[in-house]
């Protein structure tokens, strides 16, 4: 994998084509309540958390995801669902995740902020105290 000078993944020729965030494969094996997503660059940091949250779902029969390729940036999120549409579940779970997120971020962003005051109130007093 090439490697810029900043220390990142240099893209490769073809990754520069303007591309669908989400698009899903047709063929046998895909209908309605059956069917693999694509979603473009992607990895298992959303993968394995989208499918953790569209499990939860009790209307889902399977979810399961896969980087086809350690190159390619994207993942393939597979649903199987018992009467729900499946581009419907896997929109309701990315709505879901982006509010855990949030949720996580404003827990986060609260304890940094009161690790600050009182770091800085017990500064002051050894301030005080020299």
């Amino acid at each position: 994998m090439p490697v810029g000078a900043d220390g990142f993944r240099v893209p490769n020729v073809i990754e520069h084509e303007k591309q669908n965030k989400l698009e899903w494969l047709k063929g046998p094996g895909q209908d309605e309540f059956c069917r693999t997503f694509v979603i473009n660059e992607e990895d298992h940091t959303l993968g394995n958390a989208l499918k953790h949250v569209i499990m939860q779902n009790p209307a889902i029969e399977f979810c399961g995801y896969t980087v086809p390729h350690p190159m390619e940036r994207k993942i393939h999120v597979r649903v199987q669902t018992n009467g729900i549409p499946a581009i419907q579940v896997l929109h309701q779970a990315l709505k879901d995740l982006k509010e855990q997120n949030e949720t996580v971020k404003k827990l986060i962003q609260d304890e940094v902020k009161r690790y600050q005051e009182t770091h800085q109130q017990s500064e002051l007093e050894e301030m005080e105290s020299q």
